[in-house]
């Protein structure tokens, strides 16, 4: 029995088991830290180092060079939304419920403590020669390697066979055209196809020219192609995280998974600004929202926000849930947009539709409001000035499919073969603006 066999075994004794939690989300970690404070006679939460079990939150980036350090070395709950078991794990699935979690950390440490998790061989093998532990590294980073190439192979296939149906109905070839000639087919509806068709050609040629951000750098860029260039730069894996999260796709129809796509602006900032926006239009007044680190208001005769905090603070605000008349609206006839009345700070004035489309972006992290419905077709009733709003990957080819067609965000996955996250933040977000008819 090693040494961190010996200190899990000991901290049971004393009904004190130290955890740590990685690579959640603000409001979930917070919502562990709570649960686990409450059972604070039986479990403390410490840093990695010094934890006697660590629960991971699998979908996180960050966590697999943590996970490679520590297993073997410590029991481990891998967390995930997906059906995927990982070994030397004790697995389990989201949604997170306090009985499972206890049971799990239960169920790590006993496996741990008797021995039935194997650590890697790397940590049984006593390797004296710098030879052989440079093969033994090369080893796992290719055994690493293959099962990435083989994850990823696994994947397109099935997004590639999920999409087959819906792509049938858009994508047609040469021989396909030339075999339908209905004698008594709808015209319009023919036209409508082929229409459609172009734009699912155009999407994805489009989308085989751009490059996921996580997987291609700025300098990776042709200099020729500066328009390119500047566009990507706008784009990093931080912003992409803070407006469409790191979700996996789920199946829409389990109702435990489709349940995880959906959030509610209630309380929220963003229903705020939207409640603002009607208040200033119907009074014509600027108004003010009361109870933020600062002012923020609505000019409505410019169709603009003011505020005078940082703009970095507004993403932390826009994942707030705030309490029954924590916040409430003020008539400011004294703001103006020449004339702030604001003094002794830096007032930011920002047109109303790009406050409300970062604020929906950070709001929904890639979730749908609960007021749309995935499965049901929608249509944009006007062009969005993607220039001029907050870029998030693949809106372009977005904005120009739902432009021109009726369709369901669902629909919209499949045509254009990209992760549901992507649509449901662009959709959440056009759907504040009002932009959808």
């Amino acid at each position: 029995m090693g040494v961190s066999h010996i200190k899990l075994t000991k901290r049971a004794a004393n009904h004190v088991i130290q955890l740590s939690v990685v690579g959640f989300e603000l409001q979930s970690k917070t919502a562990i830290e709570l649960f686990f404070m409450q059972h604070q006679q039986s479990y403390a939460l410490v840093p990695a180092e010094q934890a006697d079990v660590i629960i991971f939150d699998m979908e996180h980036p960050a966590v697999k060079p943590l996970i490679d350090k520590y297993r073997g070395e410590r029991p481990i709950i891998a967390v995930t939304a997906t059906e995927k078991q990982f070994p030397s794990c004790v697995t389990l699935h989201k949604p997170l419920e306090g009985k499972r979690l206890i049971k799990a950390i239960k169920q790590a440490a006993e496996q741990f403590s008797s021995g039935a998790i194997d650590p890697p061989a790397a940590t049984l093998t006593k390797v004296s020669n710098a030879g052989e532990q440079a093969f033994q590294a090369y080893q796992t980073r290719l055994a690493a390697e293959r099962q990435a190439i083989a994850d990823y192979r696994a994947h397109s296939s099935d997004r590639s066979k999920a999409s087959a149906d819906v792509r049938q109905r858009f994508v047609l070839t040469p021989d396909a055209t030339a075999a339908v000639k209905p004698a008594s087919a709808d015209t319009q509806a023919a036209a409508a196809a082929a229409t459609l068709s172009e734009v699912a050609s155009a999407a994805a040629n489009t989308l085989a020219t751009e490059s996921p951000v996580d997987e291609l750098a700025v300098n990776d860029v042709p200099e020729s192609d500066e328009q390119a260039r500047e566009h990507r730069t706008k784009l990093t894996y931080q912003m992409v995280y803070e407006c469409c999260g790191n979700a996996p796709d789920v199946n829409l129809h389990e109702p435990d998974q489709r349940r995880r796509v959906f959030f509610k602006k209630d309380s929220t900032l963003l229903a705020m600004l939207l409640e603002v926006i009607a208040e200033g239009n119907a009074r014509a007044l600027p108004v003010e929202i009361i109870g933020l680190p600062g002012t923020l208001a609505y000019l409505p005769e410019s169709k603009q926000f003011l505020f005078d905090f940082s703009d970095d603070l507004l993403i932390p605000l826009a994942l707030t849930r705030f309490g029954y008349q924590e916040l409430t609206l003020k008539v400011r006839p004294d703001l103006d947009a020449e004339r702030p009345g604001v003094a002794g700070v830096k007032v930011t004035i920002i047109k109303s539709d790009e406050l409300i489309w970062k604020l929906a972006l950070w709001t929904s992290k890639g979730r749908l409001d609960r007021m749309l419905d995935p499965d049901k077709p929608h249509r944009l009733n006007r062009p969005l000035d993607l220039d001029r709003l907050l870029p998030i990957p693949h809106a372009a080819t977005i904005s120009s499919l739902w432009g021109r067609h009726s369709l369901s965000a669902i629909e919209v996955v499949k045509v254009l073969k990209i992760h549901q996250r992507y649509v449901f933040a662009f959709m959440t977000a056009a759907y504040a603006l009002g932009a959808f008819k």
